[in-house]
């Protein structure tokens, strides 16, 4: 059994407490804060959340450890819905390419993970949902699978997702609905037997419609949650509806977004990404949010256009960049990202029953992550009850 933790004293306790679901239209802007709030976490889960006076004076609180959160700022773990934890493509001679990357054994692959998750829980990560699409053949993805199933938990939260997409794009054309039935019959069983995803991911710039349906409803058959890449001037976001995904990543698409908020299916939006030349992603956003979509927010992170896995730089780009307002980018970071990987009732908000996946930020109030921006922010991080990371002190010099 695992020491009952007592965080007390939070300047804002931000619990996202409330709605069952994901937040929607003017629900993103209740955070449910607390002042001077406190959260009681027994066997790594949240046991009580409220006004510090009340909490501590609790009985299961009386044996707890404490830690002072006086001044700062307490909130759920961010939940980075979208990010590989390996390059794409190699920059200016940094990173490596597919093929080389695909080489690499097992055991360097999880060393160079192990050191971008490092960083992603020092910025106050802690699930991250990671995918293979660096991979250049089927062996490769199925190796980079067995290394973030390995990882998962280690300390972060890290879902797999499979995205076969990566080696038939190689292949002309005309063969891709012959490869799409060899994923469908030959590798996708065999991940899904190992249970080495949580998700299966078609890409609509690799794809035609039919093989896109036809991999989605494979995935589905065979146990996958499903999740859609759109891609401007194609039907990508009508058919991730049609197909039920869990999320569908925008690339810039305006016309398609309204069917968004009459389904389950979550928008990824990556603000630290370029996106398409002229496209007017403030306008875009607030489409999604004012017709009542559910909006996430993702990194991108190793993708070719994702320089960043700082969450906390990736809700202010947000609220610069797409017109969010401090409040909604909190909720689309955290509860809603946290339904987008069908983790909604486990994690993402810091209610009873829930995982203790807490940060601690060096703030006073959470809109300061919007405008004090390239900061790590983090003071400490706990992953399902325990301190996996604490702000160390500077060494002291001796002021000459």
């Amino acid at each position: 059994m695992k020491e009952p933790i007592l965080i007390r004293g939070a300047r804002q306790l931000v619990t996202l407490c409330g709605l069952a679901g994901p937040r929607r239209g003017a629900a993103l802007n209740d955070l449910a804060i607390i002042p001077d709030g406190a959260i009681l976490i027994r066997d790594g889960c949240i046991d009580q959340a409220g006004p510090t006076r009340r909490v501590e004076n609790l009985r299961a609180a009386r044996n707890a450890r404490e830690i002072n959160a006086a001044g700062r700022v307490v909130m759920p773990g961010f939940v980075d819905a979208r990010a590989q934890l390996w390059p794409m493509k190699a920059r200016q001679g940094s990173g490596r390419g597919p093929a080389e990357l695909s080489a690499l054994p097992g055991r360097l692959l999880a060393a160079r993970a192990r050191n971008v998750l490092a960083g992603m829980a020092r910025h106050g990560t802690t699930t991250v949902c990671a995918v293979t699409s660096a991979a250049s053949d089927h062996a490769a993805e199925l190796k980079m699978l067995r290394v973030l199933a390995r990882l998962d938990g280690r300390p972060l939260g890290v879902s797999g997702a499979y995205v076969g997409s990566s080696s038939v794009q190689s292949e002309p054309r005309s063969d891709r609905a012959a490869q799409i039935e060899s994923l469908c019959t030959e590798v996708m069983p065999v991940i899904a037997r190992r249970k080495l995803a949580r998700f299966a991911v078609a890409d609509c710039g690799a794809f035609e419609p039919p093989d896109i349906r036809r991999f989605l409803a494979c995935a589905r058959h065979l146990g996958f949650r499903l999740r859609v890449w759109a891609r401007a001037g194609l039907s990508c976001v009508s058919l991730a509806l049609e197909m039920e995904a869990a999320s569908v990543a925008l690339d810039g698409i305006e016309e398609e977004i309204s069917g968004l908020a009459k389904s389950r299916t979550i928008a990824l939006l990556q603000p630290a990404s370029g996106g398409p030349p002229g496209l007017d992603r403030r306008s875009a956003a607030r489409t999604l949010i004012e017709s009542g979509a559910a909006i996430a927010l993702a990194s991108g992170f190793g993708f070719e256009d994702g320089p960043t896995y700082n969450m906390q730089m990736v809700i202010s780009l947000a609220c610069s960049e797409m017109g969010l307002s401090p409040a909604e980018a909190v909720s689309a970071a955290t509860i809603n990202a946290a339904h987008a990987l069908a983790y909604g009732e486990e994690l993402g908000s810091l209610e009873p029953g829930k995982r203790a996946d807490v940060i601690m930020l060096n703030v006073e109030d959470y809109r300061d992550l919007s405008h004090l921006f390239g900061i790590n922010h983090v003071h400490m991080v706990l992953k399902n009850g325990e301190v996996i990371y604490q702000e160390g002190e500077v060494t002291h010099w001796d002021g000459k």
